[in-house]
């Protein structure tokens, strides 16, 4: 596409940044528009968020933009006076435009993408201008006041500055008259010839389309007196009364004060507030690496530091390394932290963007659905928020399709006749907790047992072994579904595993809970950061592990009599509940059975989706901060291996990865029988 001659790289890509403002403020306030449509500072919001879009664009040469940003203003501007009522009809066309706006601004990344086509959406909008409450629009004309739009205000001050007075005037016509369109047309020549007309109501483009009454309004700037006006006007055929006055605004600027102590804290405070500044995304990332790089050698020399503690605890050089080495390592642990807080972000990033997602789907399933968001301003780092809207969109999507019910089907179960969809987000340790929860018809367990027979994905035997909660889970399973049609938003079965994939593959968890005929939850927990996490390091077969301390539950000595094995299986009771135990010498191949001290083990309970598994370890050391480094380029995936640390010596750790494992032992538990009857039965009859 053709840009504006002058415009430099720099201007494109601050045209492109304001842009994306625009265009994602319009995307959100839309929508809140349906249900706030009697909120004039969202509407001046929309309005000015349009004008500003069309100004940009023509600036850059983008004339296609700026067209449908005008046609979408126009629009706005009849909302905005009452002229044109909020309707779905009026919501569909300003988000159709919005939609042909956002592949606009894309052929600025793509210059060779076929140029969009803007007929449509502008046709589509120019219609609403005629076709829609044209009983409502002439009441309104008749009765409503004349207000100036930001753009005519601006017009206005500039021809006072000139020196021009500013006239307010109402001319009514004969209401038995054929010609009020001319007539209106004559007036406006009349004022045209002695001063500058600011705007009108109804506008030209309205006269033009016969949306005019008796009653014709006008601002108008002129170097004339109110007397030679109304005789101007008067002189007109068919005009019955010409009220006149000058203009003023409803909140008059105050005069300027002398400069004093006042004025100064007020350019402070200017100043104060404009210290933010846009920084590439790439050096946050290059920051946050160097950062990891100085946590790794901060532990190395605090190591180092603690040797030689020990060796000469009597050197006062030593000692004096000591403190300094102390000081270091709070301020890196200061930086990582500033570090980390610059790469938050708050949840509402993504948030925002699903009302109109969730508006247009209800709204083709023939659903009523109130969408409520709690917890927006939650902060997440951003390499984690990147990945949360695809699954938030599978989990809606289905809310949407297999949870909420038609508005009859609600009302004949004595429910509501909108669903409700909360969306909600929160901080619980160093985990972001995120749920989607609904009001609708839930989940069948036996829908789901009979789904996965019938797919081949479990047999008989196993699915009847499970619980209501761990069936209801198996809809996160590839190919499950309980839809008894495919539609265009959901039904084959695999979304809700592309929700369980991308979550895990972010070290989190998700699981759901339901009530049939109540509602359904699902449950997404993750990491608030990928690349700097604490642990807990222990050791089993002469090998150091780390285990994320957001997976622990709780950690303990235990005594080897504790052990029963069922079926091949160790498990143990632990706080009266079952808990299958995994040796990590076993599964990762480290077991010396020759050295193995069965005396001296630990055990470390994780949980993943509501599973709890001990982790069988030897020893317990400490707990720290890792660098996640992953090993992808250099062993591929490696099933319970999320990635890789170096400690303060110099050693590599391996950092577990908790889900895989978890994963692994449900299978075992669906294969068995009642472990805990067969445990105490074992117990009783060894005393």
């Amino acid at each position: 596409m053709d840009l504006a001659a002058g415009i430099t790289p720099e201007d494109l890509n601050l045209f492109i940044q304001e842009a994306d403002e625009q265009l994602q403020l319009l995307d959100e306030d839309i929508v809140r528009l349906e249900k706030e449509f009697d909120n004039p500072d969202l509407m001046q919001e929309i309005f000015r968020a349009a004008h500003t879009l069309k100004g940009s664009s023509a600036m850059v040469g983008h004339q296609r933009l700026s067209d449908l940003a005008h046609a979408m203003e126009n629009v706005l501007d009849q909302v905005r006076k009452g002229v044109l009522s909020v309707s779905p009809l009026i919501i569909d066309a300003l988000l159709h435009g919005l939609d042909i706006m956002r592949m606009l601004r894309k052929e600025l990344d793509s210059p060779d993408a076929e140029p969009a086509d803007i007929t449509d959406a502008v046709a589509e909008l120019s219609a609403l201008l005629t076709a829609v409450n044209q009983p409502a629009k002439r009441i309104t004309e008749q009765t409503g006041i004349l207000t100036p739009d930001a753009e005519a205000q601006a017009e206005l001050e500039k021809a006072c500055q000139e020196g021009k007075q500013a006239y307010f005037i109402k001319v009514s016509f004969d209401e038995q008259s054929n010609w009020t369109a001319v007539r209106s047309f004559q007036v406006i020549n009349s004022l045209s010839a002695i001063g500058e007309i600011i705007v009108s109501l109804p506008t030209t483009q309205e006269i033009e389309e016969g949306a005019i009454n008796h009653l014709f309004q006008i601002l108008v700037a002129s170097n004339n007196s109110e007397e030679d006006i109304k005789e101007l006007l008067t002189g007109i055929p068919e005009v019955e009364s010409v009220e006149i006055n000058a203009y003023e605004k409803d909140a008059p600027e105050e005069a300027p004060k002398a400069a004093g102590p006042d004025s100064a804290a007020t350019a402070k405070e200017d100043i104060k507030l404009s210290h933010t500044v846009r920084v590439d995304v790439n050096r946050l990332d290059t920051l946050m690496e160097q950062v990891g790089e100085l946590v790794i050698n901060r532990n190395q020399i605090s190591q180092l530091g603690r040797t030689l503690a020990e060796k000469y605890h009597e050197d006062e050089i030593i000692v004096a390394f000591g403190d300094s080495v102390s000081q270091i390592a709070k301020i890196i642990s200061t930086l990582q932290q500033d570090v980390m807080s610059i790469r938050l972000l708050p949840v509402e990033i993504v948030f925002n963007t699903l009302p109109r997602m969730v508006r247009d789907i209800a709204r083709k399933e023939n659903k009523k659905v109130e969408f409520i968001i709690e917890g927006q301003e939650t902060e997440v780092d951003r390499s984690v928020i990147e990945q949360l809207r695809d699954p938030l969109i599978h989990m809606l999507r289905n809310s949407i399709d297999h949870g909420i019910e038609a508005p009859e089907e609600r009302i004949s179960a004595g429910k509501p006749e909108a669903g409700t969809i909360r969306l909600t987000a929160m901080h619980e340790q160093d985990n972001i907790v995120i749920t989607v929860k609904d009001d609708g018809k839930g989940i069948e367990p036996k829908a789901i047992r009979k789904s996965a027979v019938d797919k081949k994905i479990y047999t008989s035997e196993n699915i009847s072994k499970l619980t209501d909660s761990e069936a209801v889970n198996l809809i996160f399973d590839s190919g499950l579904s309980t839809a008894s049609e495919v539609t265009n938003v959901s039904g084959r079965g695999v979304g809700l595993d592309v929700v369980k994939t991308n979550i895990e593959s972010l070290g989190g968890s998700v699981s759901v809970e339901s009530v049939p005929g109540q509602g359904t939850t699902f449950t997404l927990t993750l990491p608030l950061t990928l690349a700097i996490i604490p642990a807990l390091l222990v050791s089993t077969g002469g090998t150091i592990c780390a285990i994320p301390l957001s997976s622990i539950v709780e950690a303990d000595k235990l005594d080897e009599k504790e052990i029963q094995t069922v079926r091949g299986k160790e498990v143990t009771l632990f706080r009266g509940d079952v808990l299958p135990l995994l040796r990590l010498d076993e599964v990762f191949g480290w077991s010396d059975e020759n050295n193995r001290n069965n005396e001296a083990l630990h055990i470390v309970v994780v949980k993943y989706a509501g599973t709890r598994v001990g982790l069988v370890v030897e020893e317990l050391l400490e707990q720290q901060e890792l660098v996640v480094k992953s090993l992808d380029h250099f062993i591929g995936a490696s099933k319970g291996i999320t990635g890789a640390s170096i400690l303060g010596d110099g050693r590599v750790v391996l950092i577990l990865d908790i889900t895989s494992l978890i994963r692994g032992t449900i299978i075992e538990r669906q294969n068995g029988d009642n472990i805990k009857t067969r445990i105490l039965t074992s117990r009783a009859g060894t005393k």
